[in-house]
């Protein structure tokens, strides 16, 4: 008994993007704020700060007025 494995039962068809959906991206990527956008999320990660290490002692610059 032979047992074969028919790829197109199991892997969905690839279709090409719809005209609607090019109208969508185009829509998303071509917008006149996009630099505020750019510059906004820039400046919102610029104020975040990287946790500290677990090895580091996050209050090390203290120890000096202790």
């Amino acid at each position: 008994m032979k047992s074969s494995i028919n790829l197109q039962m199991y892997a969905p068809s690839l279709n090409s993007l719809r005209q609607r959906d090019w109208k969508a991206l185009i829509e998303l990527f071509d917008r006149e704020d996009g630099d505020e956008i750019e510059a906004d999320i820039n400046s919102s990660l610029h104020l975040m700060t990287p946790e500290p290490c677990w090895e580091d002692d996050p209050f090390e610059f203290l120890r000096e007025y202790l």
